[in-house]
């Protein structure tokens, strides 16, 4: 039953292409420029400044997280309304709206993986070759990327404890209502 719902929230999250994209990208930059500061930091000793920007991208990953279970819920209410009314129970719309949250993230750290490698891969190639020799082979070492994609992680758990507080107010007469009431 679970494997279906998160396979059912991923096909719910692919059918509002706009706004997965967009937050798709948005994790991406976040924990992209996250994990060059976790990596900035460890590597130059604890720079303060590195150190506020880490905090600064927490917190605003944070916001986003919050902003981004709000909007879902907010969004399909209708939809969730409806699923009440054929059966599904609260703890079915929770695994769904999980499933949303977590796999855009999740989606926007493979991103970010993948142009670390790719990076890695061309710039080591252009070494060997000879025409760079001036920019690092690796940008970001994959530690700083796992430890923010662990923080992002608890940050969407954050978010997903919000967005099932409000499914719980979800109640099923608003499926039977017409539009724009």
């Amino acid at each position: 039953m679970a494997f279906r719902l998160w396979r059912k929230a991923i096909l719910m999250t692919l059918r509002e292409k706009r706004m997965f994209i967009i937050f798709t990208l948005i994790y991406t930059a976040l924990i992209f420029l996250t994990s060059f500061f976790i990596h900035t930091t460890f590597s130059t000793q604890g720079n303060t400044l590195s150190t506020y920007f880490v905090l600064i991208f927490f917190l605003v990953s944070l916001f986003l997280s919050l902003l981004y279970a709000w909007i879902i819920v907010a969004r399909n209410r209708r939809t969730w309304a409806t699923l009440k009314c054929i059966g599904y129970t609260n703890r079915d719309i929770n695994t769904l709206v999980s499933g949303i949250i977590l796999f855009t993230m999740i989606i926007g750290f493979f991103i970010v993986v993948e142009v670390l490698f790719h990076y890695a891969a061309v710039f080591t190639y252009a070494q060997s070759v000879g025409l760079l020799t001036t920019l690092p082979s690796i940008l970001i070492n994959l530690l700083p990327v796992v430890l923010t994609f662990l923080m992002f992680l608890g940050v969407q758990l954050i978010a997903i404890l919000l967005a099932n507080r409000k499914i719980l107010k979800v109640r099923p007469i608003i499926a039977l209502k017409k539009p724009g009431e």
